[in-house]
């Protein structure tokens, strides 16, 4: 489950109220307009934290009106009430005044898509061409100015038809292919090589009319509609105009290769029309709107089909909620939606195959982040996925973080915000809130203490019955932590430090250049598994007073064909093994699980793709259960992993299908499988069972028997499971000092007995070890062995 943090802008203080917001394409910049009523207005540049670039302030006594980045340069174009128009440069704070061309307020302002071109209007009607350098620098006065005497209202250019392919056309030439020879015209204009920028765009105004500009700035007019025109949008694979109107009437033109355009479908979109209606126009030819109601509605072009979205109160959302605002993350298929609750909702797109093996888009509605206030707008922006909200007083940038948790000697701590999370203790049954001062984005527990970091603090919290107390808190840079008993483990380039739990350092493990930088760390009973960003990895001992090598240095990439980088790395309970997880060179994760044999120094897996283990590892004769279980672990891939806290030989993953394997949201598959073996040098792997995770569960987080660990959705726990805190009749206690009145959790953690231990989860260690016996003989067929065990169970 995610969780989005969110960081207030650090607005200087003659900032008002937010009026525009604009991220650029591919920088984590974000422009913020800001009004000061009849005193003027601002324009600040912002970075993903929300930290203030001091050097970028633009204050005028007007109103900002339009907000444009450059597609690839760190330039803003900016429009002004007056018809002055700027070129702010990040992070220099350089401004460039385009020559005085507009007299009233700017309404357009365009960029082609390489930029080298960039088409401004004002609400008299006056157009501008201006042509830009391969910098972003404004190159002379405007190219052409038009004037079409009604405000100007939407741009939008027309890509440019895709460039000959010489390389074919050149093998072409050469097999003796005439007209290929022909094409290349050496005494007449060069031949294209490659994509060209499209310069011709279309410019609609006020009246309902749409203009033409071809690439040397020549106008006519092109279409004309009933009303003004709202939104214009070019589809690309139709080479298509659709036209949205003030009353909400889409209309979609063909265009042909005169510049004549033919109508072939118009329909009135059923919604409440007006000025407040946001529209949002998707890649996949989606149309959504939102336009103040309970409700978001959208318009499929390409399958002619039109449906609603609504919120629902069973997650948090309250009855007369109304929808301001919509915007559309392409790269996670997410909808986010701002409310007047100061509520986002967000649906995520899943697309099941039906019957007759097609695809179609449903959306799921998960648990809405809380803003406050009345959200006006929202914008989704660069590849790093943030969302900006204004709420009316204020922006706040939003990063999607996956929720933390972790499991460790009957602990468990599962995140709820990013500064609250819930702290069950299994021998006791009671759970514990813990209000941190930072927003968290790692959490690490023992029986002892909960320690949570953010990349650039950690802080320690000793756990003594029902109390949190703070007992360190010290500034570190690590983005990853571990803890064992009093020490803590954090990375800094080349080695790791081991602390206390004030951050003083005590000791040193030292990486060479060609092990690399540590990344991923690890702990299992007294073990410190560590790896690095040049895949070799470490195992340390850590029962004695200092750490010491358990291993040499192991480079696992002479053993692992096109590995690209390691995922996670596990340790077992007696540092003889660890497993491994990696993306490929390509950046797929690879579809084995790997184990590394520490005294053997060999490296083997378990591939499941085709649902086998490796090569040469002894295996008994399978019988047909286990024969079908193979089979149902085929065409999949590994997401997490762990090892038993106390058992070494049992190892447990969970696994989702290729299909599903970059997806973000993989955990809320339904096909999720939870996949148990037991590993060991004379029997090598051995399926001990597998099975469909349950509903209502989502990741899994520990294994240890006779119980697997999973994080649970608030609400949402499978029935046939043991409740963490099913016994608990004290209610949740606070971290100290309290934080307000107490807070009653919702169950984070559920547990699942393993197959063999049905109806024995309360049984002493004699008959757990005697039964794990049991099962592992009983695995590898060896009946004698396990009826000795058996034995001892009844005894």
């Amino acid at each position: 489950m995610a969780v989005y943090f969110d960081h207030r802008i650090e607005a200087p203080e003659s900032s008002d109220v937010p009026t525009l917001l604009c991220w650029h394409s591919a920088l984590p910049v974000l422009a913020v307009a800001s009004s000061r009523g009849a005193s003027g207005g601002s324009v600040d540049l912002y970075l993903q934290q929300g930290e203030f670039v001091e050097s970028c302030h633009v204050e005028r006594p007007h109103q900002p009106t339009v907000l444009r980045w450059h597609p690839s340069k760190a330039v803003l174009a900016l429009g002004w009430e007056d018809g002055e128009m700027v070129l702010l440069t990040h992070p220099s704070g350089d401004q460039t005044v385009l020559p005085g061309t507009h007299t009233a307020s700017i309404s357009l302002m365009q960029w082609s898509s390489s930029g080298s071109r960039l088409v401004t209007g004002d609400q008299t009607g006056a157009l501008a061409v201006w042509k830009v350098d391969a910098r972003g620098r404004l190159q002379g006065n405007h190219l052409v100015k038009h004037e079409y005497n009604k405000p100007l209202t939407c741009c939008v250019f027309k890509p440019a038809s895709p460039g000959d392919d010489v390389a074919m056309l050149a093998r072409a030439s050469v097999s003796g292919d005439e007209s290929a020879l022909d094409m290349f015209s050496w005494k007449g204009a060069p031949l294209k090589m490659g994509p060209q920028e499209g310069l011709a765009f279309y410019v609609s105004t006020a009246d309902g009319k749409v203009h033409s500009v071809d690439e040397h700035c020549k106008t006519s007019t092109l279409l004309s509609v009933d009303s003004s025109i709202k939104k214009l949008f070019y589809l690309e694979k139709r080479e298509a105009l659709a036209v949205i109107t003030e009353t909400l009437v889409l209309s979609q033109y063909s265009l042909g290769p005169e510049g004549e355009a033919q109508e072939f479908m118009k329909v009135k979109l059923s919604s409440r029309s007006g000025q407040n209606v946001d529209i949002v126009w998707t890649d996949n030819s989606l149309i959504i709107t939102a336009a103040g109601e309970q409700i978001i509605r959208l318009w499929d072009m390409e399958r002619d089909e039109n449906y609603a979205l609504s919120l629902d109160e069973s997650l948090g959302f309250e009855r007369g909620e109304l929808i301001n605002c919509v915007s559309y993350c392409s790269g996670k298929e997410i909808l986010a939606a701002g409310t007047s609750h100061g509520r986002i909702a967000m649906w995520r797109m899943v697309q099941p195959v039906d019957n007759r093996g097609e695809t179609k888009a449903q959306w799921k509605l998960q648990t809405p982040t809380e803003i406050d206030g009345n959200v006006t707008q929202l914008q989704w922006g660069t590849s790093l996925n943030l969302l900006a909200a204004n709420n009316s007083n204020t922006v706040l940038i939003l990063c999607e973080h996956v929720m933390s948790a972790h499991f460790s000697q009957q602990v468990a701590a599962v995140q709820l915000t990013p500064t609250q999370l819930s702290i069950t203790q299994f021998a006791t049954g009671a759970q514990l809130a813990l209000q941190s001062d930072i927003h968290t984005k790692g959490v690490c527990v023992t029986k002892d203490s909960v320690t949570v970091w953010n990349g650039k603090q950690v802080t320690v919290y000793e756990l003594s019955g029902t109390v949190l107390r703070s007992t360190g808190s010290f500034p570190c840079d690590s983005h990853v932590v571990a803890v064992h008993g009093e020490n803590l483990y954090t990375v800094e380039p080349n080695r790791v430090q081991i602390r206390t739990p004030q951050g003083t350092v005590k000791q040193l493990l030292t990486f060479s250049k060609a092990e690399g930088n540590p990344v991923l760390l690890n702990v299992c009973q007294s073990y410190l598994v560590v790896g690095t960003d040049t895949a070799h990895i470490r195992v340390f001992d850590l029962s004695r007073r200092d750490a010491k090598a358990h291993s040499n240095a192991k480079n696992l990439a002479e053993d692992i064909a096109n590995l690209g980088a390691l995922r996670s790395v596990k340790c077992n309970a007696n540092g003889s093994q660890v497993s491994i997880l990696i993306s490929q060179v390509n950046g797929r994760p690879d579809h084995k699980v790997y184990f590394y044999d520490v005294e053997m120094d060999t490296v083997t897996h378990f591939d499941f793709f085709t649902g086998r283990p490796s090569s040469g590892m002894s295996q008994p004769e399978e019988s047909e259960k286990q024969q079908s279980q193979g089979t149902e672990l085929m065409s999949r891939t590994p997401v997490s992993n762990f090892w038993d806290e106390s058992e070494p030989r049992l190892f447990v993953c969970e696994t989702v299908p290729i299909s599903a394997e970059s997806s973000a949201n993989y955990l809320d598959a339904v096909d999720v499988s939870v996949v148990t073996l037991f590993c060991t040098q004379e029997h090598g792997l051995l399926l001990q069972d597998c099975y469909l995770k349950p509903a209502g569960l989502q990741a899994l987080l520990a294994l240890d028997v006779p119980y697997y660990y999973f994080s649970c959705k608030p609400g949402e726990r499978d029935p046939g499971l043991t409740e963490a805190s099913a016994t608990a009749s004290a209610p949740p206690h606070q971290s100290e000092p309290s934080r307000g009145a107490p807070v009653q959790f919702p169950h984070m953690v559920s547990r699942r007995a393993l197959r063999d231990f049905v109806g024995l989860e309360n049984c002493e260690k004699t008959t757990r070890d005697a039964m794990l016996n049991f099962s592992f003989y009983l695995t590898t067929g060896d009946m004698d062995e396990a009826f000795k065990s058996i034995k001892l169970i009844k005894r």
